[in-house]
């Protein structure tokens, strides 16, 4: 099993899933650590750029929730092999795109990884879903 925690750090736990910079990946193999790595977060909203003439503010919502969908599956690419992912929050934009790609989504105001990792494993690492906004 693969858990992706959204971190800015490495270290903890980060507020915004849209605006973090990289996943924490934690392998467990029959409930134990064996690998963790970190990997770059694409699409997060703190680095992206629209091209020229994209307007959010436009009355075309169709394409505005196309580009929205896209952008979330780009965002989600990278731990497209893990089964959990936990955050401090997140919009419910990306919170629907991850019910629909099949993700176990756990919204969390514990801030340090090590710590979360900790109550999942023992199965009391509880889901705020007030952190979704």
């Amino acid at each position: 099993m693969k858990i992706a925690f959204v971190s800015d750090n490495g270290t903890t736990i980060s507020r915004h899933f849209g605006r973090a910079r990289q996943y924490v990946v934690v392998t467990l193999t029959e409930g134990q650590e064996v690998a963790r790595e970190v990997r770059a977060k694409t699409g997060c909203h703190g680095h992206h750029h629209h091209g020229a003439g994209h307007d959010h503010h436009s009355d075309q919502h169709d394409d505005h929730a196309h580009h929205d969908h896209a952008h979330h599956d780009d965002m989600l690419q990278a731990i497209a092999d893990c089964e959990v992912l936990i955050a401090g929050g997140m919009g419910t934009g990306v919170d629907q795109r991850l019910v629909a790609a099949g993700k176990r989504t756990i919204r969390t105001q514990m801030q340090d990884i090590d710590q979360a990792l900790q109550l999942f494993l023992a199965g009391r690492l509880g889901d705020t879903i007030e952190l979704v906004h």
